[in-house]
């Protein structure tokens, strides 16, 4: 029911992802920003019609969709550019309606592969009030929707998968959104595990698939390693357990509620390793197989000590001609810078660049990030080098000059903070002739988890291919000479230790497609890291699970109450007591209409902020969701501050609910409306047209005829009727 918003993933995920991470290419840690990178196909080369991809759509979800006619589709032509073999083209279906109302309704489908193959789907209904909570459709009822579609419309063998949503909360949800249903399924080869070959499919409380992700595709057919003569469980873990050792570690987290940066010092494994193969024994060791298990390798710095001259800032002219000198642009295209502009990324001024390379009658083309006061990359990708196939010709140990240089050129500033590569296994370019270096962070002397300088090298020429770097806020690092003693830290991570037999894929290997059969390290507690300073594990930073319980029982409004406070529209933490009979104060109050309505998100507060009552700053937790009622004419400005402690009276109630829906001209006029009340005379003469209209609605009633104007609400008459409100906000079309 609860939700701690700091972005951390269990022990397990991390040990397999962000400590392991040195010997992962750079390819696989590019930011988030640079995920959706795409290389554009004209229609002319492809030798599909957009009636073909209109009639699979078809086939895949012949009903719900009668409304459409074929002008509303647009086709487009793909291939991802991501550093690995897979250069299919993706074949794309947008579509989008107009309706009655001005109601959008919008969605996409992407086919992968001459069979057309479903890989992503999603879709934005007109209509989703009979998705509202309470839904129509069961999670029960929900599942079986997804596990019907997954069977009907994927060939392998599939399992509904134990994995859940992460719950890292960005803000809250409102009683406007639909109820979704979300459903994992894991890929399996003959009862084991395929990892990353997952579908996610998401159905709504109307029983409406709107979206589904199939990430199993591969270009070439598949092999699997044969199961015969696994090694026993007990003998993996015996050399494990004679092998492991840990050493110190930062770990950065990232708190979604504050939008700020904790560090910790933790314990992780030594040398990293992915798992053990079940057949031979061999270690894994980014991708590829070891006899010997790995030897810890001593980290070498970059630079001793930080650049002594000051860098220089950029003008917009300086970031065009930056960009004109990066970019590789062939002599049969066109380079057009469409936009630079300024924004402030991890609280620094960067310049963003969108540009496109323009080739005939297609086209490819993203952002990169450079700071404004500096002129360092942040991040950027020479995506035209992704488009073709390069020869080999610089050495492993060229390019990491190459590398060095380009450092030294467009990130100086905190080159003395990272160390050359280590734990590389594989010194080759990848299938496009790419070299991808990861120059880990240290601080201390210490590697900082998951934090790399990422640089792709050209192995055709030493161009510069891509440039990545993790920016930290943090400042007050955690001293090493406080942690525990390692063999006290290793005792517990034995204690827990267990294995999990997988088929794992090495992506930038060149059988991408052969599929081994791995044990892979788990811990049996689903802890966040091993804290080095307390010597225990630690849980308060993982993303806990929403509670199956509910906090309320034995309430009329017990069901609502939940859902509010699993939504995030009311607040409390773990330890507070909701009591549903208490009377709700103003600002409780004027929370959870607003939330009920909008998304709220963290916000870092700056002294530039106007505050429009004296008592509610910028730094307060009601800050947004106060501001913003009073923008929209909510609650009243007259006055110098909002009484956040009174309490909320009844017409007071209908007040705020008839001007959240926007009919406050409406309401003025209470010379024409009929309160059915016989206790209309004691309501106020300027809330009689609120409540007049509230009664109207049908969203705040009376009891035995009267509507009691003065009586305070009590938290669950709010609930019940922000419901009550939500959904009227849906029928106008309120946001």
């Amino acid at each position: 029911m609860y939700y701690k918003r700091l972005g951390m993933a269990s022990l397990s995920t991390v040990l397999m992802m962000g400590l392991f991470a040195p010997s992962i290419s750079a390819a696989d840690t590019y930011s988030s920003e640079q995920s959706d990178q795409v290389i554009e196909i004209s229609a002319a080369d492809v030798d599909l019609t957009k009636q073909d991809l209109i009639d699979r759509f078809y086939e895949l979800f012949p009903s719900g969709f009668g409304f459409l006619d074929e002008s509303d589709f647009r086709m487009d032509h793909f291939r991802p550019v991501d550093g690995t073999k897979d250069d299919v083209v993706r074949h794309s279906l947008r579509f989008f309606k107009e309706v009655d109302n001005n109601q959008r309704i919008n969605g996409n489908v992407a086919f992968v592969g001459e069979d057309l193959k479903l890989q992503h789907f999603n879709y934005q209904p007109e209509n989703v009030q009979d998705a509202l909570y309470p839904a129509s459709v069961s999670q029960d009822e929900a599942k079986k929707v997804a596990e019907e579609f997954v069977s009907n419309n994927v060939s392998s063998d599939y399992k509904q998968s134990n994995r859940t949503t992460p719950t890292v909360s960005w803000g809250n949800q409102t009683l406007t959104d639909p109820v979704e249903y979300r459903f994992y399924f894991q890929r399996m080869k003959n009862g084991v595990p395929v990892i990353n070959q997952d579908i996610v499919v998401t159905v709504l409380g109307n029983g409406d698939i709107t979206q589904f992700s199939d990430s199993s595709y591969h270009q070439e057919p598949v092999k699997y390693e044969e199961q015969d003569g696994v090694i026993d469980r007990d003998e993996i873990l015996a050399s494990i357990s004679d092998n492991l050792s840990l050493q110190l570690q930062y770990n950065v987290q990232h708190n979604y509620e504050t939008n700020e940066q904790d560090v910790s010092l933790v314990y992780v494994p030594s040398p990293p390793f992915n798992g053990i193969h079940a057949r031979s024994g061999d270690w894994e060791v980014g991708q590829s197989f070891v006899a010997d298990f790995p030897e810890h390798e001593e980290v070498n710095m970059l630079r001793d000590e930080p650049v002594e001259e000051e860098p220089s800032p950029l003008s917009r002219d300086d970031v065009e001609e930056l960009a004109k000198e990066l970019l590789t642009v062939p002599d049969d295209a066109e380079l057009q810078i469409e936009s630079i502009h300024e924004r402030v990324r991890n609280g620094v001024d960067v310049f963003t660049v969108q540009f496109m390379i323009h080739r005939g009658n297609s086209g490819s083309g993203t952002t990169f990030d450079v700071e404004k006061e500096t002129g360092e990359i942040v991040n950027f990708q020479n995506i035209d080098l992704y488009n073709q196939s390069l020869e080999e010709n610089l050495a492993y140990k060229k390019a990491l000059e190459k590398a060095v240089e380009a450092i030294e050129t467009y990130g100086a500033s905190t080159m003395h903070e990272y160390a050359y590569p280590i734990n590389v296994t594989n010194k080759s370019p990848d299938d496009r002739g790419i070299y991808s270096f990861s120059f880990p962070q240290v601080k201390n002397g210490l590697l900082v988890n998951g934090s790399f300088l990422n640089v792709g090298i050209s192995a055709e020429d030493g161009k510069l291919a891509s440039f990545s770097s993790i920016q930290h806020t943090v400042t007050d690092w955690p001293n090493p000479e406080d942690a525990v003693e390692k063999e006290e830290a290793l005792e517990d991570y034995l204690a827990d230790l267990d294995v999990e037999l997988a088929y794992v894929s090495h992506p930038q290997s060149k059988e991408s497609n052969q599929y081994h059969l791995v044990y892979r390290p788990t811990y049996q507690g689903d802890y966040a890291y091993y804290d080095a300073i307390a010597g225990e594990w630690d849980k308060t930073h993982q993303q806990e699970e929403p509670s199956t319980k509910p906090v309320i029982t034995d309430h009329w409004a017990a069901d609502e109450l939940n859902y509010m406070m699993e939504a995030g529209i009311i607040s409390a933490d773990q330890e507070d007591e909701i009591e549903p009979n208490k009377t709700v104060t103003k600002g409780t109050a004027i929370e959870m209409i607003m939330k009920s309505l909008e998304r709220f998100y963290p916000d870092n507060p700056s002294q530039e902020q106007q505050s429009t009552f004296e008592n509610i700053q910028p730094s307060d937790p009601l800050y947004q969701v106060v501001e913003r009622a009073a923008q929209q004419g909510i609650v009243n400005t007259d006055t110098s501050t909002f009484p956040v402690d009174e309490s909320l009276t009844r017409e007071e109630l209908a007040y705020w609910l008839v001007r959240a829906l926007g009919l406050e001209e409406a309401a003025k006029h209470a010379d024409i409306y009929q309160v059915p009340f016989e206790d209309s005379e004691e309501i106020a003469d300027e809330y009689k047209g609120y409540v007049a209209l509230a009664y109207a609605m049908e969203i705040l009633q009376g009891n035995d005829n009267t509507f009691n104007p003065e009586d305070e609400v009590t938290l669950a008459h709010l609930a019940v009727t922000s419901f009550r409100l939500a959904e009227k906000a849906s029928e106008l079309g309120v946001s």
